[in-house]
């Protein structure tokens, strides 16, 4: 009896080389290359002159791209703050100008050294010999030291600063404060009165100081029964505004200041005193 012919049968193929698990996602992100980080901090800054561009890509070059991110981070802080002063007080450094500042003063390359500036291909001139007997020619003016950069102090520097500071304290005879506007619940506690005030705004400050955070300072102000029963019936104007003058304190309990009045009026009153003495004039 003759066998009876079985099928060929072929086990599937098998590619070994690609796996589900070792396949990298498609939709991974790229990181972004050199290039393209100069690319983008240069359109941050707004610099659109080649030469500030190819500058700007050296930067990254040297730094890297995560420290050439932080670098426009610290830039940016800076222009939030008012910018960077130059050293004869003329004018405030551009966004570009912070920027390359601060790498070529406080950046650091990839070894750990400070980032050199890009060399302008020039090519350096040859050592020639002084003649014997040369002639007389004019006094060379000597270049002007290039000034340094004015370190960017922000508000987060003054705890190193304060600190130095205190090695060695001063002492102030005269500490009072002024207080203006409005006051909100008024507690009576018959010998004196307690009010609250709040206050946010910071105003324009000179050149050259750090900008303190936007957080409200919280006031209580104590006010002897004497000195409140004079501005009481005048504050029932709502136009009108308390003016207090105090010695402040820190109650480090509530987080606020207090004030102790030694002194207290409103706008009005003291407008309606001023009349007289200036018709008396």
């Amino acid at each position: 009896m003759e066998p009876i012919p079985q099928p060929d049968v072929h086990s599937p193929a098998v590619n070994i080389h690609k796996h589900p698990k070792t396949e990298p996602l498609r939709n991974e992100p790229r990181e972004p290359s050199q290039e393209e980080v100069a690319a983008m901090i240069a359109d941050t800054l707004g610099e659109t002159e080649e030469g500030a561009r190819k500058s700007i890509l050296h930067i990254v070059r040297a730094a890297g791209r995560t420290h050439a991110r932080e670098l426009l981070n610290m830039t940016l802080q800076a222009e939030a703050h008012g910018g960077v002063m130059v050293p004869d007080g003329s004018r405030r450094r551009t966004p570009g100008g912070v920027f390359f500042s601060l790498a070529y003063s406080i950046g650091k390359a990839k070894n750990g050294r400070p980032i050199q500036r890009p060399w302008n291909g020039a090519k350096k001139p040859r050592q020639e010999q002084a003649p014997v007997q040369a002639e007389a020619q004019a006094p060379v003016k000597q270049p002007k030291p290039t000034p340094q950069p004015v370190p960017v102090f922000v508000w987060n520097d003054r705890l190193a600063a304060m600190k130095e500071a205190m090695q060695e304290k001063g002492s102030a005879t005269t500490v009072k404060m002024t207080l203006i506007g409005r006051p909100g619940y008024v507690l009576d506690k018959q010998q004196f009165v307690v009010v609250t005030m709040e206050h946010a705004k910071t105003p324009a400050l000179p050149k050259g100081l750090p900008t303190p955070p936007s957080t409200p300072t919280q006031y209580g102000v104590y006010i002897a029964a004497k000195q409140w029963s004079k501005v009481k019936e005048a504050l029932a104007d709502p136009e009108d505004a308390l003016i207090v003058e105090g010695v402040p304190k820190i109650d480090m309990e509530l987080g606020a200041i207090a004030v102790f009045t030694t002194n207290v009026t409103t706008k009005k009153l003291q407008m309606a005193k001023k009349q007289p003495q200036q018709a008396a004039q």
